[in-house]
């Protein structure tokens, strides 16, 4: 069972590649005047409009997709690691289709251009044609959305209000593309394939973007308690207000506290707790946002969506693993062994926990005591001030099985990328390791 959910989370990526790929099948056996290969080669003039053609009409197909998977909809996760692997394809296929919809009007211009440059240029710039200007406009939104996107640090808030600049283009682009004299005017399969693309991409912009507060399921909560732990770490408790979140350790939710200080926005925040516990985040102060928790009070207003996630040590058939956290990257391991049982004692667990002074050790009491409980939980606290940065030589020295174990890490970003890549080059397999690296594009 594991074994093929793990394959059938892997499909995402091949899925959506297969789906913006399907027009140029359409294209190729779907025009009624015959297949365009027969023509294609007959001149430079011909394959610059074919190319474009097909650039255009397998980059809208990406966007479409793109804008679907911006939905957050918990199927994804069926088909990816997780909600942060299906942002990672959202943010990928995004730049892709970015590059194929800017070649797009380029190939389409080279006829133009064996006129002249200003017919070229005046084929790229708006004009009379509003079914082009509507594709043109559609680009430029995409390429500054895009742009800010990947090039730009940006609040999560200021990041959640251009990608609504994102469904605007996409807009723009799905009205050029049925308005625009093109080879869905004679191609039924092809129309057809877009508009059920087109229809599902601006109901799941619409159910995300525009009407989430009244679209996406929450629960509520009310804050219960607030603690302030060592290395600035808040611990939050909250109280159900009817119906509780059902989730399994190492998972995580979006949060929106409703206080003043707090603006309403929504972030994801791991839990710390078990099922069936009382609910808890533990978050570290490490921005303007996080900066503002100790402003929180007893009884105020939470909503939460979710859970989200498949970073859990039972999803795993390996028993044997080493678990690597550094900093505030503990949360989903505390929630995980906060939830370990009689049922999990064939696991064999090593945990470091990395931190970077006797004054960040905001759970290491727990985490030894918890320890002290599972004859094959081993706990290193690794303080890094005291004892250099956490490497996977010194991993290995301490648990020489570690190339049987699968590996399972969460942290900084930095931290995460660096520790894969030594545990790589010590010769473990990718399928091995294992990364809790949520971040949102």
């Amino acid at each position: 069972m594991i074994k093929a959910n793990r394959i059938l989370q892997n499909s995402g990526w091949w899925i959506i590649s297969i789906l913006s790929l399907a027009p140029l099948l359409f294209w190729l056996f779907g025009n009624p005047y015959g297949s365009p290969l027969k023509f294609m080669f007959s001149s430079l003039s011909v394959f610059a409009k074919d190319i474009g053609d097909v650039f255009g009409l397998c980059g809208m197909a990406m966007f479409s997709l793109v804008i679907i998977l911006s939905a957050r909809l918990k199927i994804f996760e069926r088909f990816f690691k997780g909600i942060n692997d299906a942002y990672t394809a959202h943010h990928f296929f995004g730049g892709v289709a970015l590059i194929l919809l800017l070649f797009h009007p380029l190939f389409l211009a080279y006829n133009y251009l064996l006129i002249s440059f200003r017919q070229g240029a005046l084929f790229l710039l708006p004009g009379a044609n509003w079914a082009q200007n509507f594709g043109t406009i559609g680009l430029l939104v995409m390429i500054i959305t895009l742009v800010i996107t990947f090039y730009t640090k940006i609040k999560y808030q200021v990041w959640r209000f251009t990608h609504k600049f994102l469904g605007l283009a996409y807009v723009f682009a799905i009205f050029h593309t049925f308005l625009i004299k093109s080879d869905l005017s004679f191609n039924n399969g092809l129309r057809t394939y877009f508009l059920v693309l087109g229809i599902t991409a601006i109901v799941a912009f619409f159910y995300r973007t525009l009407f989430a507060d009244y679209l996406v399921k929450v629960l509520r909560y009310t804050v219960k308690d607030i603690k302030l732990l060592p290395d600035k770490i808040w611990e939050i408790e909250f109280k159900p207000v009817g119906k509780e979140i059902k989730f399994t350790s190492g998972q995580f939710g979006f949060i929106k506290f409703y206080s003043k200080e707090l603006s309403r926005e929504l972030h994801p925040f791991s839990f710390s707790s078990n099922t069936g516990s009382p609910l808890k985040i533990a978050v570290k102060e490490l921005g303007d946002y996080t900066d503002k928790l100790g402003s929180l009070k007893v009884g105020d207003l939470v909503k939460i969506e979710g859970p989200f996630g498949v970073f859990n040590f039972r999803n795993h058939s390996n028993k044997k693993q080493v678990w690597v956290a550094g900093g505030i990257g503990i949360t989903p391991f505390l929630s995980m062994l906060r939830s370990l049982d009689e049922k999990d004692s064939e696991y064999k667990i090593d945990l470091y926990y990395s931190i970077k002074d006797e004054n960040c050790l905001a759970f290491a009491d727990e985490i030894q005591e918890i320890a002290g409980l599972n004859e094959n939980l081993n706990a290193t606290i690794w303080i890094s001030k005291a004892m250099g940065f956490l490497t996977a030589d010194a991993i290995k020295e301490k648990t020489q099985d570690l190339m049987e174990r699968d590996i399972l890490i969460c942290g900084p970003a930095i931290m995460m990328d660096t520790m894969k890549k030594q545990f790589l080059a010590q010769g473990a397999l990718e399928k091995q390791i294992h990364i809790e690296e949520f971040q949102l594009y």
